[in-house]
Parts: C-alpha cells; structure tokens; sequence
C-alpha cells in the first residue's frame, strides 16, 4: 500500500466531512414526482462514494499507525549506546506484534501525569545496572564520606567491621529497582539477562518509574551545587520522596495493567529472593530499604490527599527528615517545627576534630534500638525526637574509634524512654554490669571500650558517650556536656 501524507488525509477527511455536511444539513425543496423517483438512485450513489472514502480513509489509519510504531521505536532507540540512530527494528515473523522498544513507558507517563519524551531504554547487565547506580552514590556522598559513616557506626557498635556501604547498596538497589537512569547517557538502562544491541529491553515497570521521576526531578532533590552535604537522616527522606512515589506509581498502573505487577512471589524473608545475596549488614540493610517501605506510605497520603499533582508538589519542599516521611501528617502541617540543629561550644577534643559530622534521624534511632528492644520499646524509645548530632574521632592503634552522640527529644518523658532503651541496648550488647547505674547517668567498661550515657539538656537530652579511652572519654563529656548559649 502507497502511504498518503499527513496532508493527503487531512484533505481527504475534510472533504469527507463537507460532504457529510451536505448530505445531512441541506434541505432541498419539496420533491416533485419526478425527482421523488429519482431520490433513491441518488442516495444510493452517494452512499456507495461515502463507502469508498471511508475504505480510502481506513488504508490510511492502517498506513499511519504503521508508521507511528516505526517512528516510537526510533524515538526509543535514539542515542543507545550501540544501536544505529534511527535504525527501524526487524519485525519478529513468530509474532503477532512488532517488538516496541519504548515498552509501557509511554503509558507510564500518562498515567504519572509526566510530560516529557519517553526515556531511550536499553537491555544492561545486572553488573552494569549496579555500576550506574554507584556513579549516582558517589556523586551524592563524594570521597571516603561512605566509608567514614561506616567507620562511626562501627564505633558505636551497630555495624561488626567497617565496609564501604555504597557498592552493596548499589548492588541491593539494582535488584530491588531492575533497572536505572544513566544520566550522562540520558538512557534507561533495564536489567537484562542477556542484552542483545536492537533488541528490545525489558519491560520494568518499577525501573522506568524510577527512571522517569529521576530525569524530572533529581535535580531538585539532590543538585549537584550545594553548600553542604546532606545529612544521613535528610538523605533517607529524600530518597524515601523517590523511591515510594515510583513504587506507588507502579502499584497503581498495576491495578490497571497486570503486566506491570510484580512477578516474584518470594517474600523477602526468604533466603533464595535476590536481595539476600547482597552481604550487606542487617543494619544497613535496614536503612537502604527505607526508601521503598516507609516512602511507600507517604507517598500514599500525599496521593491521596491530592493526587499526583500533590506528589509533584513535594518535590519543591522536600521532607525534611525521616520523622515527615513516617509521620505524613507532621509533613502536612505548616505549623510543624523543623528539626534544629544541635550546637556545641566547641567540638575540638584534645586538638583534634570529628571526621564525622551527622544527624540520624528517627528511623535509624528506631533500627539501632530494635536490635536489643522489642518492637514497642523501640518505637517507644525513637517518639518525640527532635534533633541528633553523631561525632566521631580518630583513634588510631584501636579497633574502633571514639564517638560521641547528642539526641534532643520534645519533652523529658521522650528522653527518659529512649534512655531506658539505650540503656537496654548496651547492657545486652556488652553484656556486664553497670559501674554507674541510675536515673541520670549509665556508665560500663567492655572490650577496651569506655561508655557513658547521661541525662543533659534540661533532662531533654541525652549524651552517648562510646570511647576507645578513658581519658578521651572524659575530655569528651568535658567538651560536650556543655550547653551552648545557642542551643535549643
């Protein structure tokens, strides 16, 4: 078939219509015998030229849907790395449809109400998938700063041994996700087995949502300017805006296409699912999940509050800690107190400065108090937190390094629980008894290490004190136990 031009058609419909017009619109005067004879004659005529337009007109639809799928592909394939620029796929003879490299990602995008030009898409290898995903995490925690956060949870005792956390990650993400947006390439790319160039990738409802909410609003969360470096606790709830928007949108399009439901039964419990063979410490694991559980429920209430325009509007005030992403309705509320930041007269001790400088957040309270406390006491124990700061100093010629953590909690009740709590974790985790034992202050000795925990701040604070020496121990809480004229 001869494909006619989108002006040929356009005529064509035109002519269609104003004869259509004609035919219905205009009344003719009444008829004499004659002509009342002849009518059917002319009505059959002019239905026979009306069938032969509409067949004309259906050979065109035909051509041009045609050429739109050609042309869909082109635009999907455009600048993969190792696919001829606008280089029409061959059709598969043993099926129905020609593959279509854009996949549901279209659909996607109409349903997220994101209008952009769907993402080029390209089949990776698992190893690929997760190389882009660690080029992202570097870019966000430049230099030795992953590293050095896994040194001052070893000091504290929540991780055995310090590891880069960012290449495990990567690698849980990659299986979590199946896929991510390359941002050099501006290209998708899509976990597959066996990629083959020209080839279609495959379709990965939960690696294009991420993708297509990466390209439109990663700028926003995380810019590459800055004038500091993100908190641990402030980068968790903006991961957590990310990942649980992309999975509510893959829930829901679900609903509507069961193509894009999840196709792995295997709860995550189970030692065969994907992301058990990550050898990622449990309590980074806990934190690197984060994103997708609690995220999930937040982007939840926002949708439901406003839909998807309400999601998008999140992304220019993005949640500010991990309490607005597990508490929504504090996120919501423009009368809620931001979370202030913890201030100290000095935090030079004997000379030296902390090589870790953070907040942590209620969520990573939470999961650092439920390894030695019950769900409830943990919950308990991580309510009503306001503020935390961790510092961390180098100990050289020791196994673990000196730390020292300052939590600010709403009222004394707040802080008398987690003290509680605190006070459970490390009785369990040294198991031996308390030198200092009482309502103000806990303090033991353990493996070399030197601990204190105490009451401060108007019985709103409390002070972890977890050294590697006595004496750097007590300069500590002589430098820190102070109260800035400043402070909350």
């Amino acid at each position: 078939m001869v494909k006619a031009s989108p002006i040929v058609i356009l005529l064509s419909l035109i002519l269609l219509g104003t004869g259509v017009g004609v035919f219905v619109s205009q009344k003719s005067p009444t008829p004499t015998k004659k002509e009342a004879i002849e009518e059917p004659e002319d009505f059959q005529a002019q239905l026979k030229l009306m069938e032969g337009q509409v067949e004309y007109l259906q050979g065109q639809v035909g051509a041009l849907q045609e050429e739109n799928a050609q042309l869909l592909q082109k635009l999907g394939t455009l600048g993969m790395k190792g696919i001829p620029k606008m280089e029409p796929a061959v059709a598969n003879e043993d099926e129905d449809m020609t593959p279509d490299y854009v996949g549901m990602g279209l659909d996607m995008m109409k349903f997220r109400q994101i209008q952009a030009l769907p993402i080029p898409t390209v089949g990776a290898t698992q190893a690929e998938v997760e190389k882009a995903i660690l080029t992202w995490m570097r870019q966000q925690q430049p230099n030795d700063e992953a590293p050095r956060f896994a040194l001052a949870l070893t000091a504290l005792g929540w991780i055995d041994k310090p590891v880069d956390p960012l290449p495990l990650r990567a690698a849980l993400w990659a299986r979590q996700i199946g896929g991510w947006y390359d941002q050099e390439s501006r290209t998708l790319l899509v976990t597959d087995a066996e990629p083959i160039p020209g080839k279609p990738a495959p379709d990965r409802p939960l690696a294009i949502a991420v993708g297509q909410l990466l390209r439109e609003f990663g700028s926003t969360l995380f810019p590459e300017e800055r004038t500091r470096s993100l908190s641990t606790d402030e980068r968790l709830a903006r991961e957590a805006l990310l990942a649980g928007d992309a999975g509510l949108t893959r829930f829901l399009f679900s609903l509507q296409n069961p193509a894009a439901a999840p196709t792995s039964d295997l709860p995550a419990e189970d030692p065969d699912h994907p992301l058990n063979e990550v050898p990622l410490p449990v309590f980074l694991r806990e934190l690197a999940m984060f994103p997708f559980r609690p995220g999930f429920e937040f982007a939840q209430t926002l949708h439901s509050a406003g839909g998807f325009a309400q999601l998008n509007a999140a992304y220019s005030r993005p949640p500010l800690d991990c309490t607005e992403i597990i508490e929504t309705e504090r996120y919501l509320d423009n009368q809620a107190l931001p979370a202030t930041h913890l201030e100290f007269p000095s935090i030079t001790v004997h000379g030296d400065e902390p090589y870790w400088d953070d907040s942590l957040g209620r969520f990573v309270i939470f999961t650092a108090l439920r390894t030695y406390n019950s769900d409830e006491d943990a919950g308990q124990g991580a309510r009503g937190w306001q503020s935390d700061r961790l510092l961390a100093y180098a100990a050289p010629d020791h196994p673990r390094d000196h730390v020292a953590w300052q939590t600010q909690w709403l009222t004394p009740e707040n802080a008398d629980a987690f003290f509680k709590a605190m006070r459970n974790w490390l009785l369990q985790r040294y198991d031996v008894k308390a030198t200092v034992d009482s309502a103000e202050e806990f303090s033991l000795q353990d493996q070399g290490r030197h601990i204190q925990l105490l009451h401060n701040r108007g019985r709103q604070g409390v002070l972890l004190l977890d050294a590697a020496t006595a004496e750097f121990g007590m300069a500590l809480r002589s430098t820190l136990n102070t109260v800035s004229k400043d402070a909350p």
